[in-house]
């Protein structure tokens, strides 16, 4: 009868083992994760970019008269960097508290002085800058452009409308095709510039 007793003594603590074991399988695997994450953090670089202009804003814009604008990229980040600029002007009309977008796309009603040599347009509207930006370098001396122009014969609806140029950059390492997965979904190109585009930036890649 004493038997009987110590055996369902220690059946009854070997559900407690096994629970004992589990949770401490559980927190050794909690504690091997983060420590994991604090590892991969200390050895990821600093990607980061500032847009700096030269720019100062005049009261009216005419057609035809030029107008000083210059964009630099910075990379203020720690590792080398792809860079593509998306410009997106506005031309809005604003008349009894309702605002009128007027047509505004550039090499039409606005005129860009692209430096073609290091920037190419790709036919998803981005600028491409066709080299490597270091760490602590700005592409000053290959500005994006320097001037922006209204088309001169636009029509009377743009009298008194106000314009506005948006600056959008984006940034990627430099790792090989690692700007196709940010960029194009991971896919090599099929249109024609965005693909001259591949092949120039796959040759700098590392």
């Amino acid at each position: 009868m004493k038997e009987q007793k110590q055996t369902i003594y220690f059946v009854g603590l070997l559900p407690f083992f096994i629970l004992c074991l589990v949770m401490g399988g559980i927190t050794v695997y909690a504690a091997m994760t983060m420590q994991e994450e604090k590892v991969n953090r200390f050895q990821i670089g600093n990607l980061e970019t500032k847009i700096d202009e030269v720019f100062t804003e005049p009261t009216t814009i005419l057609p035809n008269q030029a107008v000083d604008k210059k964009v630099d990229i910075i990379n203020t980040g720690t590792l080398d960097q792809f860079v593509r600029v998306l410009l997106q002007p506005e031309i809005s009309l604003e008349k009894a508290g309702v605002t009128r977008l007027l047509s505004s796309k550039i090499g039409d009603e606005v005129l860009l002085d692209v430096n073609t040599a290091q920037w190419r347009l790709g036919e998803d509207g981005y600028y491409y800058y066709l080299d490597i930006l270091k760490p602590g370098v700005s592409n000053a001396a290959k500005d994006l452009f320097t001037q922006v122009t209204l088309k001169t014969g636009l029509g009377p609806e743009y009298h008194e409308a106000k314009f506005n140029l948006l600056v959008k950059v984006e940034a990627i390492n430099c790792n090989k095709y690692s700007y196709r997965d940010a960029w194009w979904q991971g896919e090599m190109p099929i249109e024609e510039e965005l693909l001259k585009i591949d092949k120039q930036l796959a040759v700098k890649a590392e």
